[in-house]
């Protein structure tokens, strides 16, 4: 079915022009059409200033017109790194940490990740898929249209295989575009404690295989910090996943500055995450790689860390994509307006490269920027209907949902 918006008070396209990504100074220029108008069906087929539309509406014919006075349409949120596929509850922990234990000492004491590798265990993959159908729901209805989702909270053969079934399961069940990546390391499961490098010989050998013959992810991921995988582990783990076909995506520098960025660009991985720690030697090599710098404020907003240095990433020219690290942990939100409301206060960004950094830059770092991430002819019709005049009042009036209705590839998802 064609249909025509028109009347659109901002029209916000973050516009490409073929680019896959935009870097440095380029992703402040986000490209707005005031009383807009836009045609689609699955795909953008045309878009304008509503005083245009006469001609289209006489070729195009299009089936339903709808008119979004005083509406703004920005493209659908790419949410790039989210863990939504886990059991369990860390209010508990959530409370300590409010009392002063820190992160690292909850996980020392066998808490943190392990607490929710126990429930992930544990639970069915039927229990997996409702627990995270309620949470991708509710992250659609915050504007997200495209999603990756990572295991990592099995740590066993079964288990993550279990937990990414589960995803599989859940891209079957929702609109939502869900990208699948394996994070079997993503701690070191208890039983092999005093065994790590046995541990990483298990992923390398036996579940990066079954992952790869179940075609079960796109990525393989690392979480390569102080405490947790080594930069020789890690590069165990890439070489292998490499040699299944899978591209790279790092837990990087997040607790600590241990050159994980530096290792992300020598594998010219597709995004290195977190980046709290992030030296210039690690920024510079991530620019040279090409690969994206993935900015989870949310992340440390929870655990009362350091934010990233969002402001001289993107002042030195890398493109930086921000996401909500959802997880039960350390991050347990799937709002991404919410994100963009911490990245430009405690990130200095500003409006337009918060916008840029959670559409297209966040699809380029699943690779998928040529089908969503902007509102152009020819991707997907995946954008988010907001009640506001323009784009700034999405940053402005912080705190609530401005969302009113989402769309998938032509299709309302989701409307209030």
């Amino acid at each position: 079915m064609k249909i025509l918006f028109k009347n659109i008070s901002s029209l916000v396209t973050i516009k490409a022009n073929g680019k896959k990504k935009l870097s440095g100074s380029e992703m402040g220029e986000i490209s707005e059409i005031r009383d807009a108008a836009l045609l689609f069906d699955e795909k953008i087929l045309w878009l304008g200033k509503t005083t245009e539309i006469a001609d289209i509406i006489g070729s195009e014919k299009p089936e339903k017109i709808i008119d979004l006075k005083n509406k703004t349409v920005i493209p659908g949120f790419v949410d790039s790194h989210t863990h939504i596929v886990f059991a369990g509850n860390r209010s508990n922990e959530f409370a300590r940490r409010l009392r002063g234990a820190t992160y690292e000492e909850i996980a020392k004491e066998g808490g943190g990740i392990l607490t929710t590798v126990r429930a992930t265990r544990e639970a069915t993959i039927e229990e997996l898929v409702r627990n995270a159908e309620l949470i991708a729901k509710n992250a659609i209805a915050h504007g997200t249209t495209t999603m990756e989702i990572k295991s990592g909270y099995g740590l066993s053969i079964d288990a993550e295989i279990k937990q990414l079934r589960a995803i599989k399961k859940l891209a079957e069940n929702l609109p939502l575009r869900i990208v699948p990546t394996f994070l079997g390391a993503h701690d070191f499961p208890p039983e092999y404690k005093d065994k790590k490098d046995e541990y990483v010989d298990l992923i390398c050998n036996e579940m990066i295989p079954r992952v790869a013959e179940e075609k079960l992810a796109v990525y393989v991921d690392a979480f390569v910090d102080k405490g947790y995988y080594t930069l020789e582990q890690a590069e165990k783990i890439f070489n292998t996943a490499l040699n299944y076909g899978f591209k790279i995506r790092v837990h990087a520098d997040e607790l600590a500055n241990v050159e994980a960025a530096s290792l992300a660009a020598k594998f010219n991985a597709i995004s290195a995450d977190h980046l709290l720690f992030v030296s210039e030697n690690g920024i510079e090599k991530l620019k040279k790689s090409g690969t994206i710098a993935t900015l989870l404020p949310g992340t440390a907003y929870f655990i009362r860390m350091p934010y990233a240095p969002a402001r001289k990433m993107i002042d030195n020219g890398l493109a930086v994509a921000l996401a909500t690290d959802c997880n039960p942990g350390s991050s347990f939100t799937e709002n991404m307006q919410m994100i963009l409301s911490l990245a430009v206060i405690n990130m200095k960004m500003t409006a337009e490269e918060a916008l840029t950094a959670a559409t297209l830059n966040g699809a380029a770092s699943l690779e998928m920027s040529e089908i969503c991430g902007s509102i152009e002819v020819g991707k997907m019709a995946d954008f988010s209907v907001l009640n506001i005049n323009s784009y700034t009042d999405l940053f402005y009036h912080f705190g609530i949902n401005h969302v009113a209705e989402v769309w998938i590839e032509g299709k309302k998802v989701h409307s209030i």
